[in-house]
């Protein structure tokens, strides 16, 4: 049975691969080594975690999971330089990944201790392996398009006389240049590195029309009100199981995925792999889908998952073959200058 509401759901959306939690206030003295620090993003999405995860970890290995909160890079590498490493396990969006791959704050997986060989290659890296999968998508009411004549498309999107209506924009410099590029016909194997001038130019069409969101909350009623007729989002396949009047397109999809890692020095490393090895296994992955709208990376879990879940998830394979895999390893290096180019592109 599917347990998705509303208020938890919204609870613990904006925790996806692209938003940081709050900081944390917790502090440890010194652990039992029967112990592991978890940080997390909190909400719904904790939440589910903690069922699908850490509560049947412990009954199964009597190995506590000691739960926090605020992912950031910056207490990281504060943990890695002096030695003192709290955390023991995250689950890392690709874009952290990399930059904390690349920073030298991550150990190594050790990929003797399970079977990768039914786990997206796409998320399987030296340094972490993907927990979950999840998408932005194209988004419109079902209430305002008949029956297949809804844009399924990015080009379909930019194609204003054709599917009429005002388009909500991310103001995030993430996602939104690739979508403009899918638009203007780069194909998604071509996308990185991103054509910026192409990308710009792609979006002048939405440069003063377009309703510009900045919170992931603001689309739900954006579309529901009919303030626009269509926008990428995230949260739609949620929203859809409880019978919101949504409709989605995976066509050109931006599909990102976060990757159990852990922190360079963890004083925990054998528990740790213990409960990647566990959190991977196909009944644990498909029991966190009962929580909330995020894809297992494991293709042995599909099959466990409620199909009407399964059929808006990113990993399902019809689906993800229909997206591109947003790149991290891009996005890392690159966020802090394309965003203030972005900017200024906005302001003139």
């Amino acid at each position: 049975m599917t347990r998705f509401n509303r208020r938890t759901f919204t609870k613990g959306a904006a925790s996806t691969a692209f938003v940081l939690g709050a900081p944390a206030i917790w502090s440890s003295p010194a652990r039992a080594a029967q112990e592991l620090v978890f940080v997390g993003f909190g909400g719904a999405y904790q939440e589910g975690q903690t069922k699908a995860f850490f509560e049947p970890f412990e009954r199964e290995t009597g190995i506590k999971i000691i739960q926090t909160t605020g992912v950031e890079l910056a207490k990281l590498r504060a943990q890695v330089q002096s030695k003192n490493v709290e955390w023991d396990i995250i689950s890392l969006p690709d874009r952290l990944r990399s930059t904390a791959q690349q920073d030298g704050l991550l150990d190594k997986i050790d990929y003797s201790r399970f079977d990768k060989s039914d786990i997206l290659p796409e998320t399987v890296s030296e340094y972490c392996v993907g927990s979950i999968t999840l998408a932005m998508q194209i988004t419109y009411n079902a209430q305002t398009f008949a029956p297949g004549t809804a844009p399924v498309s990015w080009s379909d999107v930019w194609n204003t006389q054709k599917f009429p209506g005002r388009r909500g924009m991310y103001t995030g410099v993430t996602y939104t240049l690739e979508f403009a590029l899918l638009a203007d016909g780069v194909p998604k194997d071509k996308l990185y590195p991103l054509d910026l001038p192409r990308a710009f130019k792609s979006l002048e069409k939405f440069k003063r029309d377009a309703v510009w969101w900045t919170q992931f909350p603001q689309v739900e009623q954006m579309l529901l009100s009919k303030e626009v007729s269509v926008s990428p989002w995230t949260r739609a396949p949620a929203l859809i199981l409880e019978g919101k009047p949504f409709g989605i397109s995976f066509d050109g999809a931006a599909i990102t995925y976060e990757g159990w890692v852990i922190p360079k020095g963890s004083k925990n490393y054998d528990a740790a792999m213990k409960f990647i090895a566990f959190a991977l296994q196909p009944q644990r992955q498909a029991d966190l889908t009962k929580y909330i709208a995020f894809g297992p990376t494991n293709r042995k879990a599909l099959p466990l998952v409620d199909p009407k879940v399964a059929a808006v998830l990113a990993s399902k394979p019809e689906n993800f073959k229909q997206g591109f895999l947003f790149s991290g390893d891009y996005w890392g290096p690159n966020l802090t200058k394309v965003t203030e180019q972005f900017n200024e592109w906005r302001l003139k």
